[in-house]
């Protein structure tokens, strides 16, 4: 409960300030990138995101469910966890 409380507060505080800096993937906690959707591809179940505190490109693999639940340019909170060497993610908010 604690830890969905911290994600709203972080991604609220990005909202209302307008500006992708306050949006920082250490404060979001464990296994967790924030940032915005620069690119998906159905085939390969992928989609990229451009980190929020960092602004490096960050692939994640990802379900047909998941990518359906997201868009280009979107800012998500992206949940994963690293398996073979391939950042898998689990849940993705908008």
């Amino acid at each position: 409960m604690m830890t969905k409380l911290m994600m709203v507060v972080a991604l609220s505080a990005c909202m209302v300030l307008g500006s992708s800096a306050v949006w920082s993937c250490s404060m979001a906690g464990p296994n967790t990138h924030i940032g915005i959707v620069t690119a998906m591809d159905p085939a390969a179940k992928t989609f990229t995101i451009q980190d929020a505190e960092t602004r490096q490109a960050i692939t994640f693999a990802a379900t047909d469910a998941l990518l359906k639940s997201i868009q280009k340019a979107q800012k998500v909170i992206v949940k994963f966890e690293s398996k073979g060497g391939k950042l898998i993610a689990s849940t993705v908010q908008a």
